[in-house]
């Protein structure tokens, strides 16, 4: 059997989970994280977390994150700057113009139970949690970032719970999920690949 043709280049390969949470009873995004675990990039190997919350609505107040956290600063800029800026949630609010914090992330996983992710930066613990998988599916589309266009492959597994703590304390808001469907605001998205176009 023939192989198919080689893409290139491949700017990303690794995961980008998300968590979108809603103002319970409304349509408004009122916090959103976007982890990126990064296993090739011309920046290396690592971490990242690209959030933000709402202080008032969410009930964090002076916890509320508004930040880029990542182990390997280069990478974290790299996927902060060419992809999640651009994403709905994560537009206008002034990403592509941050820098990374340093942070150290830790991961669990239990299979489709739940998976928690954990960085710790400076004195201040958040925690991304995502519980009962919903469903796995290989996806395939193009990608417009700014100028820029991609072909992004990834397993989206919609999951349909989820929260953010911060410190301990949790986000005030809710998933956003269709009871009788596999369409989630929350979700894991594992093997995802990057391929510039």
């Amino acid at each position: 059997m023939a192989l198919p043709a080689p893409k290139r280049p491949v700017v990303f390969s690794g995961e980008n989970s998300m968590i979108r949470l809603f103002q319970s009873g409304g349509d408004e995004i009122v916090a959103a994280a976007s982890y990126w675990r990064c296993t090739y990039s011309e920046f290396g190997e690592g971490n990242a977390l690209v959030i933000w919350a709402d202080p008032v609505v969410t009930g964090l107040g002076e916890l509320a994150p508004h930040a880029v956290y990542a182990d390997n600063l280069a990478m974290g800029r790299l996927v902060t700057t060419q992809f999640n800026q651009y994403l709905r949630g994560y537009q206008n609010r002034g990403f592509g113009e941050m820098l990374p914090k340093p942070a150290r992330f830790f991961q669990q996983g239990d299979g489709r139970r739940q998976h928690r992710v954990t960085c710790l930066t400076g004195n201040v613990t958040i925690e991304l949690l995502w519980k009962d998988v919903l469903d796995a599916s290989l996806c395939v589309f193009d990608n417009t970032s700014g100028d820029r266009k991609f072909e992004v492959t990834s397993v989206i597994c919609p999951c349909a719970h989820a929260s953010i703590s911060v410190d301990g304390k949790f986000v005030a808001a809710e998933v956003r999920h269709q009871p009788g469907t596999t369409d989630s605001s929350a979700f894991l998205a594992l093997s995802e690949t990057w391929v510039g176009r």
